[in-house]
Order: C-alpha cells, then structure tokens, then sequence
C-alpha cells in the first residue's frame, strides 16, 4: 500500500512541480493509481486480519456478537456445547 500511495503522491508532486493540476491527469491514469492502491491495501488487509485470531484477538477490527447470538452462546455452552459454539465462532 505504501509503494502505491507514494507513487501518487510522486506523480501529484511531478505535476505540480511542471504547474499543471488535477485536471491534468487522465481518468485512465487515475482509475489505475486507485486501483493499484485499492488492490495493495486489500492485500496487506488480508494478510494481517486472514490469520489465526487475525479479526477475534484484534479488539479494533473484531465485529462482536448481536445480544441475541451471546444468549444463544451461553446456551450452547450450558448444554456442553462448547466445541460447537467455538467453532461457529470461527466460522
């Protein structure tokens, strides 16, 4: 992600330096220096949150249970489920 965000930022800077702007730059060239972030920082996303515990032992991206899943949690576990309600955790 940082080598695409730098290589805007160079070309934004190269076009400032030669007194054009934003308006200067072609849709095709845009669409790509999107895209290629876009792409980059899905892939650094994925290979941080795409491991073991990557979203569950992360409290800043870990999406919580609705109340409603917690009750339904807490009843598995009293019927000894235990096994069943952590694999549906991981799921």
């Amino acid at each position: 992600m940082s080598r695409s965000l730098l290589g805007l930022t160079a070309l934004f800077l190269s076009l400032s330096a030669s007194a054009l702007g934003f308006a200067d730059i072609s849709g095709s060239d845009a669409t790509a220096g999107l895209k290629d972030a876009l792409i980059q920082a899905s892939g650094s996303a994925v290979g941080k949150l795409g491991v073991v515990d990557g979203f569950l032992g992360n409290p800043r991206v870990k999406i919580p249970l609705p109340d409603s899943m917690k009750r339904a949690e807490s009843a598995m576990r009293m019927f000894g489920m235990s096994r069943q309600a952590d694999d549906s955790l991981q799921a």
